[in-house]
């Protein structure tokens, strides 16, 4: 703890950006496994996050293609700050058994496609956290932990740090109307021999976890609060809020949808074509932020009830002519805000149009358009984790767009082998307007 008064102006900044490259928790390695969802159980909204002093639990969810059951089991491991295994055994971050069967699923009814629907929450009474920190939960077969199927992350976290923090316009007059910088301010008092060189702060913008912002060291250290303020730091693209898809009946077509078609059992699903929105005015809306919710209108249980569909976005360039150099991304949390091959629009010549097909369950759905430079893929790789998102030529930047930021306070104690989470926000960018 710091035991008098002083303010220190940190020279050396440390890191501060994005991290890119690093190990990506959430992925799916069984081709059958569709619709991985892992959030607080009644919120399909919000990020997996739990409280180790409260330990509300997370609800986790799953399709599976297979025609008949599976024996699925799951297990939880403790990560670093930077999503790498760390050298600790479970016992020393769980509490109860870390190989767990899950007993609850359901064969589903009424859909075309058909799928066995599993799910189960954590903590439970079988297993729960001991420690703060980033965690991945792992679903695998028949009690084999070598037949993974998915991975997903999720987050433990304390309140020993009171964060305070808002989202304002940058300084600078070039992107004061088009980006937002969060300005943060951390109460450490609580934080016993606290080192600050071990404190590190992360931000992710609206799920967009491959994007989140490091800084390993303040700005000033004042008496006992750690500020991170300074110009040109922790700024995001503001963007427009997310477009949006309703698909939650397969027989009644939606503002969005252009038609059905039903080509062996499969519905198809065309949507109207999409267009840049870089030169239209502003106007706010509620939206997703590019995340999801799996829903219906015409069943009572959509967990199990809901069917599958093919749906093809279309987007439409200026003059239906391809971007020279340039590859164009479908953005959302349904393709896990991941800018690769399963992603990426394909230019159809012949239509002057970009388009891309998609394996989606039943319900709404928001998601934007990302250009990059074709050159920052990475050489002989099918996915790359690329610069931050900049939608100045597909939605346009506007400062007033509302976006969700979530900070985590990551702290490795003297002689601890893992990173705490001591402290956790979320805040709007529209909050306190």
């Amino acid at each position: 703890m710091f035991t008098r008064k002083f303010l220190v102006f940190i020279i050396l900044m440390g890191f501060v950006g994005p991290i890119f490259g690093q190990y990506n928790p959430d992925v799916i390695y069984d081709s059958a496994i569709h619709t991985v969802r892992v959030h607080p159980a009644n919120a399909p909204l919000a990020m997996p996050i739990i409280s180790l002093n409260e330990l509300s639990p997370l609800q986790i969810s799953f399709d599976d293609f297979n025609a008949n059951y599976q024996d699925y089991y799951y297990s939880v491991e403790l990560m670093s700050a930077k999503w790498a295994s760390v050298p600790i055994s479970p016992f020393d971050y769980l509490q109860g058994f870390n190989q767990n069967k899950i007993n609850e699923y359901a064969v589903s009814s009424i859909a075309t496609q058909r799928y066995f629907h599993y799910q189960f929450t954590f903590p439970n009474a079988n297993c729960r956290p001991k420690q703060s920190g980033n965690y991945i939960i792992k679903v695998y077969k028949n009690r084999n932990a070598g037949e993974v199927v998915f991975t997903s992350r999720f987050y433990v976290v304390e309140n020993q740090v009171a964060i305070a923090a808002s989202v304002q316009s940058p300084f600078d007059g070039t992107i004061s109307r088009t980006h937002q910088q969060i300005k943060v301010i951390a109460d450490v008092k609580k934080i016993p021999f606290l080192q600050p060189d071990q404190i590190t702060l992360q931000v992710i913008q609206n799920f967009k976890y491959n994007e989140v912002q490091t800084i390993d060291a303040p700005t000033f250290i004042r008496d006992n609060k750690l500020e991170y303020n300074r110009e040109g730091q922790l700024l995001f693209p503001a963007g427009k809020e997310a477009r949006w898809l309703d698909l939650r009946s397969l027989r009644l077509a939606s503002d969005r949808i252009y038609k059905f078609e039903s080509i062996n059992d499969q519905t198809i699903v065309y949507l109207k074509p999409d267009i840049s929105r870089a030169d239209m005015s502003y106007y706010t809306f509620n939206d997703l932020n590019g995340n999801y919710m799996i829903s219906n209108i015409e069943s009572l249980e959509s967990d199990y009830q809901n069917d599958y569909a093919k749906v093809v976005f279309t987007y439409m360039p200026s003059g239906k002519l391809p971007f020279v150099g340039q590859n164009l991304y479908l953005q959302g949390v349904f393709t896990n805000n991941l800018l690769d091959q399963n992603a990426l629009m394909v230019f159809n010549a012949k239509l002057g149009l970009y388009q891309k097909t998609l394996l989606l369950k039943q319900g709404y759905y928001s998601y934007n358009y990302v250009l990059r430079e074709a050159s920052v893929l990475k050489e002989n790789t099918d996915d790359a984790i690329l610069t931050m998102d900049d939608y100045t030529e597909t939605e346009g930047n506007h400062w007033e767009t509302e976006n969700n930021y979530s900070l985590f306070l990551y702290y490795r104690a003297p002689g601890a082998r893992n990173d705490q989470i001591i402290g956790y926000v979320t805040i709007s960018s529209t909050q306190g307007w």
